[in-house]
């Protein structure tokens, strides 16, 4: 790779691009809703729906929330993080059971509150390898520093081995795990593992 990677906040334009990288980094997760979203809409692709989610300004999925690497004008990878701030009383909910019925359960327990979380981070694969991962990982600390989070959090699959070595050469630590509820659209299968590391 010859010419240097730029960082820059996403616009809504990206938001194609952005969504075919959520579904490389959640390894089928974000395609499980995208597709019942798709379903119920004719005429619309799964790529579509997930393009249409992150093109808007609200919400945590948000093209707002996301940094987009560039080599040559070229989109190459992207990072999408957020605070993830504590529940409610009213909204506290008990860790769920693991039924094998739903597919969100195991997200929906690893999760470590009032930390600055990285839901999605992805490289393009002809980019791989030259930093660009590391350096978005690099930003998404600062940005937790910028916030005030001392803490910073993801989620990965057990079985993506590589992105486990690199966030523990980072200094992340697995605190929890859960099983992944088997589905189709899921490229996983064992654990979901919740990894946290300081922002300092």
């Amino acid at each position: 790779m010859s010419d240097k990677p730029e960082y820059r906040p996403a616009k809504a334009g990206d938001s194609r691009f952005i969504a075919e990288m959520i579904d490389i980094s959640s390894d089928g997760i974000a395609l499980i809703e995208w597709t019942e979203a798709a379903q119920a809409a004719a005429g619309r692709t799964v790529l579509d729906i997930g393009t249409e989610s992150y093109a808007s300004k609200e919400g945590d999925y948000s093209y707002r929330n996301c940094i987009l690497a560039e080599v040559s004008g070229r989109n190459t990878g992207m990072l999408l993080s957020f605070p993830l701030h504590a529940r409610s009383p009213a909204d506290a909910v008990s860790p769920p059971p693991f039924d094998g019925t739903d597919v969100f359960a195991p997200y929906k327990y690893l999760e470590a509150p009032e930390t600055w979380y990285i839901c999605g981070i992805a490289v393009t694969p002809e980019h791989r390898g030259h930093g660009i991962g590391k350096k978005l990982m690099q930003i998404a600390r600062e940005q937790a520093q910028e916030h005030g989070y001392d803490w910073l959090s993801l989620v990965v699959f057990e079985e993506n081995t590589v992105a486990v070595r690199l966030y523990q050469d980072l200094g992340y630590e697995i605190i929890k795990r859960a099983p992944v509820v088997p589905h189709p659209l899921i490229r996983c299968s064992g654990d979901a593992l919740l990894m946290i590391a300081p922002a300092s």
